[in-house]
């Protein structure tokens, strides 16, 4: 994803942002100082619905222990107004989609914002029993987590509502804060007879009868009520819920959620940078978490938003960081990390002749590689951006560059260019041999190298006609395609004029020496 020039505004339908935070509860404000103190342009949508919005108090968080969280989130905003590239808009993100080479994302009111990068920290719903009067408890004497809520509950009567394995895992961790506890089953108990063991000799009872009610004074748990007309005196009960997601967004995005959890239903699957499997998109707090907490939360914020950060310092300035999981980036990074130097270091032996009648201008080269091209080209004259999908490759190239003396002609960028293109025009274009193994949006990739070239200007592509006999076996089954068949499914317009377009014939060496003459597919366009 491209950097994007310019501040955003909120006032137009078009506000454009490096990061969009979606959520604005621990995870989403915790990423969104990070952001700010890293001098990002950052929109924070916040629906103003925090999973514990309704708690006595923030507990277990170290320096804001047993605070209110109006209290908390409040003053967390008064500390991110102090950065004045982070902004804050209350509102809902209803729909979200990948455009080109940002995410648009459109708010409950109709506004639109685009981002190269999204934080997704909506936090989760809350599933819990259906019982009357649970729900007006709840984040209080009710509540779902013994670490948050334990220690206001400490020596009391308490209750725990579940079945099964859960019951048990529930009910002995309780016993922590309280040697009152009893099992509510609220129906025929799920146990098997040693899980009735375990809870006997640790003096947990099980109460299997049917719940009606949840009996309160003043807004505190004073007993529960059961179907028989009887009641059981308690003043805390900690909840079996499952977690889901709050938004659909993830899903929208197509990011990978995890296997469901005991307690989370579906978690957006993040690795250890908080990526999803959707490039660009980062997770945090609750939305990823299979154990939610207000510390973890704002831990993850914070970790996803130094990811992000760097994410798009990679795309800037060439910041070496690790492939995105599962991508044709990492397929390419491992495939540099392989050997110390990968390609031949000469440049392709059609670009000299195609060029050298070429007055030198700006050239762009797709697919630099570990930059030969590029350097053959601005020791001719030329201006040159080149970009790769590796970083690896871009650092070698940056190294040989500057070894050659010519790293002040040549800009080098970070591109997968099936997600993103470099902008502006040129007066070359070259695509040379521009295959892979792993997804690369070829038909896609060619139109937008053709509008990238300036009238005057020429796009040269390079194709192998056939595989090289050293190739790995699976690349002989693959059809390359005709220089006729390229042009043609560039459909382009009477501007331009096909110069060549055909087969050619070169002398190779293969890795380990092997001779041999190998066809290429040359095109040669003018754009008129």
């Amino acid at each position: 994803m491209a950097l994007f020039g310019g501040a955003g505004k909120l006032d137009g339908v078009d506000n454009e942002w490096e990061c969009i935070v979606v959520g604005g509860g621990a995870a989403g404000l915790s990423a969104a100082l990070v952001l700010g103190r890293a001098r990002r342009r950052t929109l924070v949508i916040d629906a103003g619905e925090p999973s514990n919005r309704v708690a006595h108090g923030v507990g277990g968080l170290l320096g804001q222990d047993g605070r209110p969280p109006r209290e908390f989130y409040a003053d967390a905003r008064k500390e991110i107004a102090k950065y004045d590239s982070v902004r804050i808009v209350t509102g809902e993100a209803i729909t979200a989609a990948a455009e080109g080479n940002s995410f648009r994302l459109e708010l409950s009111d109709g506004g639109v914002h685009r981002a190269g990068r999204v934080i997704l920290a909506t936090g989760m719903h809350y599933e819990s029993p259906d019982i009357p009067g649970l729900q007006g408890l709840w984040g209080n004497s009710v509540f779902h987590c013994p670490f948050c809520h334990g220690w206001e509950s400490r020596d009391q009567p308490l209750g725990v509502l579940a079945q099964g394995d859960r019951a048990v895992h529930m009910a002995l961790l309780l016993k922590g804060w309280s040697d009152d506890i009893v099992v509510l089953t609220d129906g025929p108990a799920e146990l098997a007879a040693d899980q009735r063991d375990l809870l006997a000799a640790a003096g947990i009872q099980i109460d299997d009868r049917k719940i009606t009610e949840f009996i309160a004074d003043n807004g505190t748990l004073t007993a529960v009520a059961f179907a028989d007309g009887s009641q059981l005196a308690r003043t805390g009960v900690l909840v079996a819920s499952s977690l889901q997601q709050r938004s659909t967004l993830a899903t929208q995005l197509g990011v990978e959620l995890a296997p469901p959890g005991p307690v989370v239903v579906d978690a957006v699957a993040v690795d250890a940078m908080y990526r999803t499997s959707v490039p660009g998109v980062f997770a945090a707090g609750d939305t990823c978490a299979q154990m939610p907490q207000v510390a973890t939360a704002i831990a993850g914020g914070s970790a996803a938003a130094a990811a992000t950060v760097q994410s798009l310092l990679a795309d800037q300035v060439g910041l070496p960081v690790p492939a995105w999981p599962g991508s044709a980036q990492q397929h390419w990074e491992n495939r540099y990390a392989e050997k110390e130097q990968f390609w031949s270091g000469r440049v392709n032996a059609h670009l000299p002749a195609m060029t050298k009648d070429l007055t030198p201008g700006r050239a762009l080269d797709l697919g630099c590689g570990e930059g030969a091209d590029a350097i053959w080209l601005a020791r001719s004259g030329w201006q040159v951006l080149a970009v790769d999908i590796a970083a690896n490759a871009l650092q070698r190239a940056r190294a040989a560059a500057t070894a050659e003396g010519v790293a002040d002609r040549i800009e080098f960028q970070r591109h997968d260019l099936s997600d993103s293109f470099p902008e502006g025009e040129f007066d070359l274009v070259s695509a040379q041999f521009l295959h892979s193994t792993v997804r690369l949006e070829r038909p896609q990739i060619l139109a937008r190298a053709a509008a990238a070239v300036k009238s005057g200007g020429k796009l040269i592509i390079v194709d192998h006609g056939q595989a090289p006999p050293w190739a790995d076996a699976h690349v002989h089954h693959h059809r390359f395609q005709s220089a006729d068949e390229v042009v043609a499914e560039l459909n382009l317009s009477d501007r331009w004029q096909v110069e060549h377009a055909g087969p050619v014939t070169r002398d190779a060496v293969g890795p380990d020496g092997q001779q041999a003459t190998l066809t290429d597919n040359l095109i040669v366009l003018g754009h008129r």
